[in-house]
């Protein structure tokens, strides 16, 4: 099964945009402060890769 690029980055999109819609007084919770870390590193992650992502089978990487 091939993921493009652009529905990953869609996908990333949507998430931001409804980690931002929270309430403030979630906003200072751990698990949103690790929400956030986790996104950003897979923008960064996916931001370097070219071309189409690949999910091979569960016992190898997704890469």
């Amino acid at each position: 099964m091939d993921i493009k690029k652009k529905s990953m980055n869609l996908l990333l999109g949507k998430i931001r945009t409804y980690l931002d819609a929270q309430p403030e007084a979630m906003k200072r919770g751990k698990k949103f402060i690790e929400a956030e870390k986790a996104l950003a590193q897979l923008e960064k992650i996916l931001a370097e890769k070219v071309g189409e992502l690949v999910i091979c089978r569960k016992n190898q990487p997704m890469f």
